[in-house]
């Protein structure tokens, strides 16, 4: 059974907790701008149109930066990438502070964009060198709850921030990519190099059920084959993600402009605070059984839920008080599955992909959140226009309830399938060991 000590035990790792500070500096400096920057462009004169394309840059420049890491942490390291990326991210934001145009906002969104998409692979593929994989779960339980408290901090404190203080928000920002630089300076200087053999995750045990990453041939199985599912239910709830952080607070105000203050304010923190809990107890779960993903489905049901929770309490409608706690109550389920299946996906992901290809997992799963959280809101939002908010959070809840399928789909087929081995590698042995009597 685990116990505090043993789940605390991880932290010793070398490099762990200078890796952490740099995922949380990187996740706070993010989150604290996100809201921020359209609300300046629009204080200074630039229109709706430039509020939104600054983000949408940032967004693209991520996801298309993201594809090209693994090759970056094969040919120059883990140290030196996560330190440029931390600095792209966080010091260009000084540029915020100079009326230089809306050329100006798009290049510096550019640039952060870029850091960004770099140190989300560098640090959650750095995860899987630095952590012996019978210790992954746990690692990642705290790597979810360093992203989502910087997360939490900066959508609570940004926008107050930039109202009470001005463009000090910007040089906060600056000092979270300075910092977030300096404490990846004493990570060990890791590079991700092609050919390192993988250690199983349930042991050494020549009977134990081998995992797509280990098993014959997995070095030469395709990308997408390998990480078909995992994407799929990952991306398919970063939809649901995306319908919930953008249409909650708007579907509110309809119903209540009072209430709709307080779950704006609140409803990504909320969301937020429930993911970590999430990460947590799915992480802590793989670890005590030794294989990821035995919590999947659960999890993605409950996103399901908390989709079709807030579809319901649009519909009834209510008002006050009792809009504000169903539509939190509903986004802090709907974060509780959700951080269950961003855990398990990326532990499925490391579990089944060799070593050599840590990176391609870790960038391949990045890729797969934030292009699903910018499809989510982009669908999603003609459904708005056709079908109205509830019909936003239904629609939502279908997504994710197709993922659901294909995990549900993989985990029942992949159970058989490795009996199946199992069984096959079984009589092979004893046939071998017969013939050499």
């Amino acid at each position: 059974m685990t116990t505090g000590g043993t789940a605390l035990a991880v932290l010793k790792v070398k490099g762990l907790p200078l890796t952490l500070l740099s995922v949380f500096c990187a996740f706070l400096g993010w989150s604290l701008l996100l809201p921020v920057i359209p609300v300046a462009m629009l204080d200074d004169g630039y229109g709706d149109t430039l509020a939104g394309l600054s983000t949408g840059v940032f967004m693209a420049a991520t996801v298309v930066t993201q594809f090209f890491v693994p090759r970056l942490l094969r040919s120059v390291g883990y140290v030196p990438v996560m330190i440029a990326a931390s600095v792209l991210l966080g010091v260009p934001s000084a540029f915020y502070l100079i009326d230089g145009g809306p050329w100006l906002v798009l290049v510096v969104s550019a640039v952060r964009g870029t850091g960004f998409g770099a140190v989300t692979v560098a640090q959650s593929a750095l995860l899987a060198e630095l952590v012996p994989p019978r210790q992954l779960g746990r690692a990642n339980a705290f790597f979810g709850a360093a992203i989502g408290v910087g997360e939490i901090l900066g959508f609570s404190i940004g926008l107050t921030l930039y109202t009470r203080a001005g463009d000090s928000v910007f040089l906060v920002a600056v000092l979270c990519g300075v910092v977030g630089a300096v404490g990846a300076v004493g990570v060990p200087p890791l590079r991700a190099e092609p050919g390192k053999k993988r250690t199983p995750q349930t042991g050494d045990d020549a009977d134990a059920p081998v995992s797509a990453g280990t098993g014959p041939g997995a070095g030469h199985a395709p990308l997408w084959k390998l990480a078909f599912v995992p994407v799929v239910g990952l991306c398919t709830g970063a939809m649901g993600f995306g319908a919930l952080s953008a249409f909650a607070a708007p579907a509110v105000d309809g119903i209540d402009p009072a209430a709709a203050a307080t779950v704006a304010g609140s409803a990504l923190a909320v969301t937020g605070g429930a993911q970590i809990l999430g990460r947590v107890i799915s992480g802590s779960w793989a670890d005590r059984i030794g294989e990821p993903g035995r919590l999947v489905v659960w999890a993605s049901l409950c996103a399901v839920g908390g989709m079709l929770a807030m579809a319901a309490v649009i519909h009834a409608a209510p008002t006050g008080p009792g809009l504000v706690v169903g539509a939190l109550a509903s986004a802090a389920l709907f974060g509780l599955g959700f951080g269950g299946v961003q855990s398990e996906t990326l532990l499925m992901m490391f579990d089944r992909m060799p070593r050599d290809r840590v990176s391609e997992a870790s960038a391949t799963w990045n890729m797969s959140f934030d292009s699903g959280t910018g499809t989510g809101s982009a669908v999603l939002g003609v459904v708005a226009a056709s079908s109205g908010y509830g019909g936003v959070f239904l629609a939502g809840a279908g997504l994710v309830g197709l993922g659901t399928v294909t995990l549900g789909a993989d985990r029942f087929l992949g159970r058989h399938r490795v009996v199946e081995e199992h069984n096959i590698r079984t009589r092979l042995r004893r046939l071998t060991t017969g013939f050499r009597r």
